[in-house]
């Protein structure tokens, strides 16, 4: 209908629909919630970062501070290899020492040993904890399967530890490449292993941390060690392998490896061991 003056009455705007506002409603909720979502996640990833960083801290002083090393005497000076006792030998005649001391700290609940690899790193240590409950793997380590076994056996000493939480021990496990050696210092020694192989697999497939890995039915000849955690990052969908053989025991009094000698340099519970 037109007006006197030639306008065109324009049609009153039309208030939202009940259902256009139910969905703006919906929407406004879903993203609240993607907001919460984020901060919960990097709550997850750096919160509890700091807090295992420090505990990790802590656990490698407390470690060293608390090792009453006395080294074997040398028989015939002169550089020779300190004593100690033997569990086993390689088929090359390499001598793989006892752990006593790795053990005892297990069944006290203690840390057992540190595990350190230069491939992630000059400054990546961590500390080992037998169990793979929170308590092992939410302060900043690994956690020992408990029913694999340790150091100074032929088996599968086989370690866990988190890929993006709680200080992300293992978040560069991925970068271990075949031939990369890993070292276990316990108040026993250090023992050397060498990665010979990475490789994805389900949850189920525990025969991974068998005594000889993925053969189950197999006995086993020589030690080796397993680290396990999620893959792929951010997910746990899968677990990502790496598998290493030992290939040396360096008791104290004998010589440290030069990669990893910088991590025990200012020890002095080590200073009469090196």
């Amino acid at each position: 209908m037109r007006h006197s003056n030639g306008s065109t009455r324009n049609s009153p705007p039309r208030g939202k629909s009940v259902t256009s506002r139910i969905l703006g409603g919906i929407g406004e909720m879903f993203i609240t919630l993607g907001v919460l979502g984020l901060l919960f996640v990097a709550w997850e990833l750096w919160w509890t970062g700091l807090g295992a960083d420090r505990e990790r801290q802590q656990a490698q002083e407390d470690f060293y501070s608390g090792l009453d090393i006395q080294a074997a005497p040398q028989e015939g000076g002169g550089g020779s290899a300190p004593d100690f006792e033997v569990c086993y030998t390689l088929e090359d005649g390499t001598e793989i020492g006892c752990a006593p001391q790795m053990e005892a700290a297990a069944e006290a609940g203690e840390v057992m040993g540190m595990l350190y690899a230069p491939r992630l790193g000059d400054e990546w240590a961590a500390p080992i904890r037998h169990g793979v409950g929170p308590q092992q793997l939410d302060t900043g380590g690994v956690g020992h399967y408990p029913d694999t076994q340790m150091v100074d056996e032929v088996g599968n000493f086989a370690l866990a530890g988190h890929r993006q939480t709680y200080g992300n021990m293992l978040g560069d496990q991925h970068l271990l490449e075949d031939g990369d050696p890993l070292y276990v210092v316990s108040g026993d020694g250090i023992y050397v292993y060498e990665i010979y192989e990475s490789h994805v697999v389900d949850p189920h497939q525990t025969e991974v941390i068998s005594p000889v890995p993925n053969e189950p039915e197999a006995e086993p000849e020589t030690g080796q060690l397993t680290l396990t955690t999620c893959h792929p990052m951010y997910s746990n969908a899968e677990r990502l392998i790496t598998h290493a053989e030992i290939v040396d025991f360096q008791p104290w009094g004998g010589e440290v490896p030069e990669d990893i000698s910088h991590h025990l340099d200012d020890s002095d519970a080590l200073a009469g061991a090196r």
